[in-house]
């Protein structure tokens, strides 16, 4: 993995609520953001081109790699304008779904704020066909490489990584690159990818659905609520939980592909199975982390692992690894374990 610490930098989220909690729909606030920071006139243009560049890079490279989950907190602007993503949990297009429909429906993040600060205003300009250009010129660069980056890809099949774990997913950056396509036809199909993404209200229905949410939290006093489990469980109402043990693991294909914990929970009275994600417990030690010092809670496995296991094996050892953990969970300060 890799950390890089990005000073000068912020959401698109916190960017667009300068114009309100609708600021997702509205085409202004980068471009008023950046002329905030690069209030001279060659300072701004440098922005502007720092801007083109690196969004050009961004569409291409979360196309071609498929990453996922591209709301306006996982993607960033520094005040030079150099426009970057972050959070890459999700990719070879495994998006979240909304009960049967992907999160992430447009080719790429494009929208028309973006589009703003390139035209210099909401009419087409020439630096909007060079932006396009410049994304068809990295995308053919790319595609002259296909063999290299499925090699690189498929080494990693047997990393443990469930979004890479086995031909299939590779299929995925094969389809992306189209590589028995000529460089004229690829420039007119990622073209119209462009005309796809900029199109797009689903993205910008998610950012502002996003905002809602976040808004929404940070305004509220009540315990974040878990997504996979929104209802408010109580010593009272729901019983004090005795024990939980995670007794095997189950391949599942639907919505996404991946394995499913079967749990056993005990309570005073009676004793329940459901079904969890490695996601969700992660969820579960995420929300707990607002709630409680990091001091009070046990250690989560890691996400990621590192060697040749394959799915089943990793599907495993997280099994002995999460008991593990909701042992300590259990057994920890009354506050948490109540």
């Amino acid at each position: 993995g890799m950390v890089e610490m990005i000073p000068n930098a912020e959401t698109l989220r916190k960017i667009q609520v300068e114009h309100g909690v609708t600021g997702s729909f509205k085409d202004r606030p980068l471009a008023d953001w950046l002329q905030k920071h690069n209030p001279e006139e060659d300072e701004y243009e440098k922005a502007v081109e720092n801007f083109i560049y690196s969004c050009a890079g961004c569409c291409v490279a979360t196309y071609v790699l498929g990453i996922c989950d591209r709301h306006n907190d996982n993607i960033m602007l520094k005040t030079t304008g150099h426009m970057f993503h972050i959070d890459f949990g999700r990719f070879l297009g495994h998006a979240q779904m909304f009960g049967n429909i992907k999160r992430d429906r447009a080719p790429f993040v494009f929208t028309s704020d973006m589009a703003y600060v390139i035209n210099g205003g909401d009419k087409p300009s020439s630096r909007f066909h060079d932006f396009v250009d410049l994304c068809c010129q990295a995308y053919n660069l790319i595609r002259k490489h296909t063999h290299l980056f499925l090699n690189l890809l498929g080494l990693m099949l047997s990393c443990g990584i469930p979004e890479l774990s086995d031909l299939e997913d590779l299929k995925y950056v094969y389809d992306a690159l189209r590589p028995q396509d000529s460089d004229a036809d690829a420039t007119t199909y990622f073209t119209r990818l462009i005309e796809s993404s900029l199109g797009s209200v689903a993205t910008k229905l998610n950012f502002f659905i996003h905002n809602l949410a976040q808004m929404k939290f940070a305004g509220s006093d009540a315990r974040p609520a878990l997504s996979f489990a929104p209802r408010t469980h109580t010593l009272k109402t729901s019983g004090r939980i005795r024990d939980v043990f995670l007794c095997r693991h189950e391949r599942v294909f639907n919505p996404s592909k991946g394995y499913i914990y079967v749990v056993k929970v005990q309570r005073d009275n009676e004793v329940t199975f459901v079904q969890r994600t490695f996601e969700e417990f992660q969820e579960l030690h995420n929300k707990l982390r607002l709630l409680f010092p990091s001091s009070l809670l046990p250690s989560f496995p890691s996400r990621f692992v590192i060697g040749r296991s394959r799915g089943e094996a990793v599907a495993e050892r997280r099994k002995e690894e999460l008991n593990g953990y909701i042992w300590h969970l259990i057994h920890a300060a009354p506050e948490v374990a109540e």
